[in-house]
């Protein structure tokens, strides 16, 4: 069988190979294509041993001889423009070559530093970007069992802004809920609250109760919802919440403006070097 002749060849490489100055035999065969032990080199990180070590072998191998029978099948059924393909390997060396470049470029040059302020100004100069697109809530929660002890008192201590009352529910939630998220400040969108609440069981209308608890029952645990805030949808986003991206946005315009910058910058010098023309 070729695997159990590949898993043989890959543990008698990787043992002697070494020793041995002659050209070592092939660990696969694709057509007329073969895979030698030095093909292999890397193909396993260092420190990864034993069984995994050949599992990852094995699974180059196994991808090598895919790969080389597809290929061996495309060039026998398709009649390809031989000039045609060889300038779009050119084409995409080239773009490669500039690509690297310019990477290496945006981490040497780029300023990464995004003060509060320009997060500020972003958002209030591009209202339209920052349009929810669903409700999002502030919200907390206790998810107890049905005959967990001590519920009215639990939730008037929810309620309460002493400070003493909310340190013994924390203590109370310690000892008897299964999750809980007490007096949370952050947005969150509906859509990711619902994995950790039965958030479907309380109606959009309902968003507005703001301050109420919500008491629900579901796959036999209590849940005792808190809303904080809420914004609906179509309405603006708070900063907040969108803080994150515009950070990425205006980072992702530094970096376009840098490149931009560095390829008028190249091509400038060129013509003004005579390095670049174009003849009548």
């Amino acid at each position: 069988m070729v695997r159990t002749y590949v898993l043989a060849t890959v543990i008698l490489t990787f043992l002697f190979a070494a020793c041995h100055p002659e050209k070592p035999k092939p660990v696969a065969r694709s057509f007329d294509r073969y895979l030698y032990p030095e093909d292999l080199q890397g193909v396993v990180p260092a420190g990864v041993k034993g069984d995994d070590s050949i599992q990852l072998a094995r699974a180059y191998i196994e991808q090598w001889l895919q790969q080389q029978a597809l290929l061996h099948h495309a060039q026998r059924n398709v009649n390809m423009n031989t000039e045609h393909l060889e300038k779009q390997v050119e084409a995409y060396k080239n773009g490669l070559i500039v690509y690297e470049y310019e990477q290496g470029l945006v981490s040497q040059k780029l300023d990464t530093v995004v003060t509060d302020e320009e997060i500020k100004a972003y958002y209030d100069s591009r209202q339209e970007l920052f349009v929810l697109k669903q409700p999002i809530l502030k919200t907390s929660y206790i998810r107890l069992k049905p005959d967990a002890p001590e519920q009215e008192r639990v939730k008037r201590w929810f309620l309460s802004e002493d400070l003493k009352e909310r340190d013994l529910l924390e203590k109370y939630c310690s000892m008897y809920a299964s999750q809980y998220a007490l007096y949370d400040t952050t947005w969150h969108y509906v859509d990711e609250l619902v994995n950790k609440i039965p958030l479907s069981k309380i109606s959009e209308d309902d968003y507005r109760q703001i301050g109420r608890i919500f008491e629900i029952i579901e796959n036999n645990e209590l849940y005792l919802i808190i809303l904080h805030d809420s914004k609906f949808r179509d309405s603006r986003s708070p900063l907040s919440l969108v803080q994150r991206s515009i950070r990425n946005l205006i980072l992702n315009k530094r970096k376009i403006d840098l490149i931009d910058q560095m390829q008028k910058s190249i091509v400038a010098d060129a013509r003004d070097k005579n390095n670049i023309e174009i003849y009548n």
